[in-house]
C-alpha cells in the first residue's frame, strides 16, 4: 500500500513539474505577477499591493510592462505618508484603466496627469490608488483607507465594465481579504513565496479572474429601459450611484472634494458600441453635485485610429498615447476646480 501511495505520489510530483516546465517553455503563463498584502501589510499600510515591488508584468507576451510598487503599497514614485506642506494631494482611484495595465509606471493615466499637472501646477502630487478589477464598491473601500494620506481632491475613474462587475456574486474586496487571509496561514505563509512566482501558480490566478468576469452580469447600454434584462441592467446602475454618493458623503464630512472621469471603451470611440453608459455615468455624477468629466468627445475628435489609443489588437486598455490625451484633458478641467484654482497659472498667464 505504502509503494503504491508512494508511487502515486512521485507521480504527481512529476506531473505538476513537467507542467510547470512545458508552461515556461512554451510562454503561457508569466512566472512571476503583482502581490497584494497580506495580513500583517494591510494593517499598516494604506495601499493594496505588496509594498516595495519591482518587477516586469508578462500576462501578455506582446505587452510586457513594468510595474513599481512604493513602501506604502501603490503604484508609482515613493512618496510619504504625512502630506509636506504646501502639497497638493489628488488621489485617483479607479479600476484598471487607472492603474495603467500594460503599460510602465510613468505612462499610466495618473502619471501623466501629474506631470501635465505639474507644468501649470505647484507642488501637485496624483496618487495612483487604481485596482485591476476592482468597481466602485471597492473604490469606495480604497478612498477610505486612504484617508491617512490627507488628499485634498478625490478622483473616481470610471470604465464601462464597472456596472456589470457589481453583478459578480463575490466583490473584488473580498476576493482580496480571502487571498490574503490564505497566504497569512500556515502552511501556506511559507510556500507562498515560492508559488507567487510560478507559472502554474499565476496561470491558475489568471483563470479564476477570467471566470469571476465572466459570472458577472451582462451589461448592454441601452436607453430607455424596455426589458427585463434592462431592469436588471437599471438596478445595478443604481447601486453604482449609491455607492458614488456614498464616497461623496464620506469626503464631503471632511470636505474633501470629489470628481469623476470617464474613460470609454475602444469600442465606443470607434463607434461600435453606443454611448449611453458613459452618457448615463456622466449625467448620474453630475446630477448628484459631482464635477464629471467625459473623455469619449475628446477622443473622438482626435480621429485617431483605436489602434493608437488604445493598445490593440493585443487588448483593449488604452495605449500611452491614449493615456496622455485623458491627462491633458483631465489636467485643464481639474485645474480650474479647487484646491488645484488656487495653484495653477491660467493658459492666458502662463
Amino acid at each position: 500500500t505504502w509503494k503504491v501511495l508512494g508511487i502515486i505520489g512521485l507521480s504527481f510530483i512529476m506531473a505538476i513539474v513537467l507542467a510547470e516546465l512545458l508552461l515556461r517553455l512554451f510562454g503561457l503563463a508569466p512566472t512571476e505577477g503583482l502581490a497584494t498584502v497580506n495580513v500583517s501589510d494591510f494593517r499598516r499600510l494604506p495601499g493594496i499591493f505588496a509594498p516595495n515591488q519591482e518587477l516586469v508584468v508578462r500576462q501578455i507576451r506582446a505587452l510586457p510592462y513594468r510595474v513599481a510598487i512604493d513602501s506604502l503599497g501603490y503604484r508609482g514614485a515613493p512618496f510619504p505618508r504625512d502630506k509636506p506642506p504646501g502639497e497638493t494631494r489628488i488621489l485617483f482611484v479607479g479600476d484598471s484603466f487607472i492603474h495603467g495595465d500594460f503599460v510602465d509606471n510613468d505612462e499610466t493615466l495618473p502619471a501623466q496627469l501629474e506631470r501635465v499637472l505639474g507644468e501649470r501646477c505647484h507642488n501637485v502630487r496624483v496618487i495612483n490608488a487604481g485596482l485591476g478589477g476592482s468597481t466602485i464598491v471597492d473604490h469606495r473601500e480604497l478612498v477610505a483607507r486612504a484617508m491617512v494620506l490627507s488628499p485634498d481632491l478625490v478622483i473616481v475613474g470610471f470604465s464601462e465594465n464597472d456596472v456589470s462587475d457589481l453583478g459578480r456574486p463575490t466583490s473584488m474586496w473580498e476576493q482580496l481579504r480571502e487571498n490574503r487571509e490564505l497566504k497569512s496561514r500556515f502552511p501556506m505563509s511559507l510556500l507562498y513565496g515560492a508559488l507567487r512566482n510560478t507559472a502554474l501558480w499565476n496561470l491558475a490566478l489568471a483563470v479564476r479572474g477570467r471566470l469571476n468576469a465572466a459570472r458577472g452580469a451582462e451589461v448592454t447600454p441601452a436607453a430607455p429601459i424596455t426589458s427585463d434584462s434592462d431592469h436588471a441592467v437599471a438596478r445595478l446602475r443604481d447601486r453604482y450611484e449609491a455607492e458614488l454618493i456614498a464616497i461623496r458623503d464620506l469626503l464631503r464630512a471632511q470636505n474633501i472634494p470629489l470628481a469623476f472621469a470617464a474613460f470609454p471603451a475602444h469600442l465606443t470611440v470607434s463607434g461600435t458600441w453606443r454611448p449611453d453608459q458613459i452618457r448615463w455615468a456622466v449625467s448620474m455624477a453630475s446630477e448628484a453635485g459631482i464635477p464629471a468629466f467625459d473623455l469619449l468627445p475628446t477622443l473622438q475628435e482626435l480621429r485617431l485610429p483605436a489602434e493608437s489609443l488604445f493598445l490593440l489588437p493585443h487588448d483593449g486598455h488604452p495605449s500611452p498615447r491614449g493615456y496622455g490625451v485623458g491627462a491633458s484633458y483631465l489636467a485643464e478641467r481639474l485645474a480650474q476646480l479647487p484646491p488645484l484654482l488656487g495653484v495653477c497659472r491660467t493658459p492666458a498667464t502662463s
